[in-house]
């Protein structure tokens, strides 16, 4: 599954969902971690709804969007996407969140996580 990082730098999740004009995208599983792409969401758009527009756009193919915080308008955009946040509260490293969702795939995933799971592959089915 892909998951989108809020980040400039490629190593830290440093940015809200609000603030970020870029993510890193990773495609992950059980036993593998694959950086996938860069995707840019810069918009010089004075509406706030066309900004949030613009960033969930961009990782709209992501199952999960990790930042530091989100609000709760970009929140249900990204729901809509059927995609879920993590919300780190603090700087993390993009590893250390990718080797802690690897290690809950490889046990017992949480409902949420299954269901985005599913959901992603039941959207690439169809495409």
């Amino acid at each position: 599954m892909k998951i989108a990082f809020a980040s400039t730098d490629g190593k830290m999740i440093n940015r809200t969902f609000g603030e970020a004009t870029e993510f890193k995208v990773w495609e992950i599983g059980p036993d593998r971690a694959d950086y996938h792409d860069e995707r840019f969401a810069i918009t010089a758009n004075p509406v706030k709804d066309e900004r949030i527009i613009a960033r969930a756009s961009a990782v709209a193919d992501c199952s999960i969007v990790c930042s530091l915080d989100i609000s709760t308008v970009a929140l249900a955009r990204i729901v809509a996407q059927n995609a879920f946040h993590l919300k780190t509260g603090t700087e993390k490293p993009i590893e250390e969140i990718i080797e802690k969702l690897q290690r809950v795939l490889q046990d017992n995933p949480p409902p949420w996580l299954k269901k985005a799971m599913a959901n992603r592959f039941e959207s690439a089915a169809s495409a």
